[in-house]
């Protein structure tokens, strides 16, 4: 299938962003939730769910499920491997620098590792233990497994089943079904991972995140299908999708505040805004924005592509790898702060950003000259 220039490029944009977020410079400030109560993971893994899929919908026609499963379990083994071996970074030489080296970013990440090592190195694995950067990949293993599931039963049952089965097991997210899960876990074996989110179990609560890559799998097979126009809302429908989209905005960058006190809302009602949870507000903001960005993909991708976008483009073909490339640069930039958890000066940003860009661009021109992965 031919390639989608354009949606390569939001996902390299989208990548840029991610990478601004976790390292710890001044950036991290702007690029985290810049366009009102989403990030940039939200984004990329519906985006991740939208491209599987365009491709995987069309390659059981061509190849079978059979050949499908295959391949997406090779996917997921790949992204395993890569987890597997920032583990093992992230346990020896990560936690050596934290402890030893008196780094508090560090120690922090690994709070439960230092706290709980036996039950760590072996919940780990498992991705039952998910320390915090390293929980992202094991939602893309669990979610590529997950997606023969769910491609099939659209074929068999049709789409409207399979939403509603993903809304509903986001709602069991909501009510806590995570936790109750872990708990049940541990009183049947005699270990005690916690069943808290943070910091144990990372910011990305699989039975919620889910719902955004099933969307996204429908929307890619709506665009395979040439019916993805016939689903966008009509002309007064758009326009408002724009507007809140634009009033989520001002909100959350407070210029808002009299008239909707977001501080107050969210101390009451927290899980209307939760990340882990992917609670209601958040979904509902990144529904509209959503719809805005799809509007304005042709002027977008145009923009971008006389503003780096080969280079955007290039990275997004190569995403998953490269994202899994950026983990082990930005542990190693936490070993850079000091105990006194100042920021580190112009200098030392310059040079780290410089660099961990430079190392994903050659991660991603190694991987253009095997083959792009969808």
């Amino acid at each position: 299938m031919q390639r989608r220039y354009e949606l390569d490029t939001l996902r390299g944009l989208l990548l840029i962003l991610m990478t601004l977020t976790h390292l710890p410079t001044r950036l991290s400030a702007y690029s985290s939730q810049a366009f009102g109560f989403v990030s940039a993971a939200e984004g990329f893994v519906f985006l991740s769910g939208l491209v599987a899929g365009m491709v995987y919908w069309r390659a059981i026609d061509w190849r079978g499920e059979d050949w499908m499963r295959t391949r997406l379990r090779e996917r997921a083994s790949e992204l395993y491997r890569w987890h597997l071996l920032l583990l093992l970074f992230l346990f020896t030489v990560g936690a050596a620098i934290g402890y030893y080296g008196g780094r508090p970013m560090l120690r922090n990440l690994l709070s439960f590792y230092f706290d709980q090592p036996t039950a760590a190195l072996w919940a780990a694995p498992l991705l039952l233990y998910q320390p915090p950067l390293l929980d992202i990949l094991p939602t893309y293993i669990v979610q590529l497994l997950l997606t023969p599931f769910w491609l099939v039963q659209a074929r068999r049952h049709g789409w409207g089943r399979v939403l509603l089965l993903s809304s509903l097991v986001w709602v069991f997210a909501q009510c806590g079904g995570r936790a109750l899960l872990l708990d049940g876990f541990n009183h049947l074996t005699g270990d005690s991972v916690p069943s808290l989110p943070l910091p144990a179990l990372g910011f990305f609560d699989d039975f919620a995140w889910q719902l955004l890559w099933v969307f996204g799998l429908w929307t890619g097979h709506l665009a395979v299908s040439g019916r993805l126009a016939a689903q966008l809302p009509r002309r007064s429908l758009r326009l408002a999708a724009v507007g809140t989209a634009l009033v989520y905005l001002a909100w959350y960058h407070r210029l808002l505040e009299p008239l909707l006190p977001m501080e107050l809302l969210r101390l009451q009602h927290p899980v209307l805004f939760d990340k882990v949870l992917l609670g209601p507000m958040r979904l509902a903001n990144f529904a509209v924005l959503a719809v805005t960005t799809g509007l304005a993909l042709p002027w977008l991708a145009q923009l971008l592509r006389r503003v780096g976008g080969a280079a955007l483009g290039l990275l997004g073909r190569a995403s998953l790898r490269v994202f899994a490339a950026h983990l082990f640069l930005a542990l190693l930039a936490f070993g850079l702060v000091g105990a006194d958890e100042h920021p580190l000066d112009g200098l030392t940003e310059s040079l780290m950003l410089a660099g961990t860009f430079g190392v994903m661009l050659w991660v991603a021109l190694h991987q253009h000259r095997g083959r792009s992965e969808p």
